[in-house]
């Protein structure tokens, strides 16, 4: 990584400079947008103001809120949530479970100084001398054998 970034960053289209295509492309997306937004409000907006739009003779507009069918084609998404929050409270319940009884069981018994320092690839010597250190450093060398030395303090 280098230091600074170069001055012109970030790289922004400035008036100054702005291609056409750049303004068209703009245009485009925003008209897009907006007509993809009016076509999915379209049935709320005849449900909240067709009846005035029918006074005003703009058309014949469907009104009628149909609450049982709307409900009918939700339905499976409703189940859908309650499928997923009886499965997050099965897995919670079942994380409370294993926590009460993790804390309920007796801790595992200390390794004897002999056999952590064979597994940890020390002398069991060093291995008590390494304990009464208060700041210390640990070297891991090419073999897997664990050296430890006291640490200046500064």
């Amino acid at each position: 990584m280098t230091g600074r970034p170069p001055e012109s960053w970030p790289p922004l289209i400035v008036v100054a400079n702005k291609p056409r295509w750049v303004m068209w492309r703009d245009l485009a997306l925003t008209v897009a947008m907006w007509a993809i937004f009016a076509i999915m409000l379209e049935t709320e907006f005849e449900l909240f103001f067709g009846r005035y739009l029918e006074r005003l003779g703009l058309g014949d507009f469907d009104t009628e809120a149909r609450w049982a069918l709307f409900f009918q084609r939700l339905a499976p998404y409703l189940w859908l949530i309650v499928m997923l929050l009886a499965l997050l409270g099965a897995s919670t319940v079942a994380t409370l479970h294993r926590i009460r009884r993790f804390l309920k069981s007796a801790p595992p018994p200390p390794l004897a100084p002999a056999e952590e320092a064979a597994h940890g690839g020390m002398d069991e010597a060093d291995l008590l001398a390494a304990r009464r250190l208060r700041n210390a450093v640990v070297y891991v060398e090419a073999g897997g054998r664990r050296r430890v030395e006291a640490r200046q303090s500064s």
